[in-house]
């Protein structure tokens, strides 16, 4: 088939070979799927069409990364460098004099170091957000001096376990060793006679 004739048919061969690639790109980015009977099931995303989408994914990503980068990290320091974290009533009116986010962290670090609490370092406000009863709940301290506590307990417990298992290991070791030398010692004072 010649130009003549396809131009007679009324296509271009501009259109031919747009027909033309557009069939080549359908092949390369999908592929036809079929059952046992071989009666088609659809049409399916090839390899290479993944491969590509993923590309094209990781380009935007690192676009979108890269201007967040430069223009919205800066300006989240700043908002939150500059943000009042006054208390408020339940009308939004401010009952406490203005504080920097810095002032609020340093505060909030302060009231939760402060905080009284029971022997395992929970206030009841901990165990009124999990729902857990406050009933016997007894006042050990501020929660440093608790959690202060606790870790050297813990720490001078282990270290004592460590220990009594170094003296034990060692008790053992030793006992082994005047078993073995009493019963060396006993066969040889033993003498075995026989008589008829």
């Amino acid at each position: 088939m010649d130009i003549e004739t396809l131009k007679a048919l009324g296509i271009s061969p501009e259109a031919l070979a747009e027909r033309i690639i557009d069939q080549a790109v359908e092949r390369l980015l999908s592929y036809t799927g079929f059952d046992e009977d071989g009666e088609e099931t659809g049409s399916y995303a090839s390899q290479f069409r993944k491969e590509i989408e993923e590309r094209v994914q990781a380009a935007v990503d690192l676009k979108i990364s890269a201007l967040a980068a430069e223009h919205i990290v800066p300006r989240v320091g700043e908002m939150i460098e500059k943000v009042d974290m006054r208390k408020t009533n339940r009308y939004g009116e401010p009952v406490s004099p203005p504080m920097t986010f810095k002032e609020y962290i340093a505060h909030r670090a302060e009231a939760y170091m402060t905080e009284d609490v029971d022997f395992n370092g929970q206030s009841k406000a901990d165990l009124e957000a999990k729902n857990e009863s406050t009933y016997n709940w007894r006042n050990s301290g501020p929660r440093l001096s608790v959690l202060m506590r606790n870790y050297i307990h813990e720490s001078l417990a282990k270290a004592a376990q460590g220990a009594v298992s170094d003296v034990n290991k060692v008790i053992a070791k030793n006992l082994e060793q005047a078993t073995l030398s009493a019963l060396k010692k006993a066969t040889e004072n033993l003498k075995v006679s026989i008589s008829a």
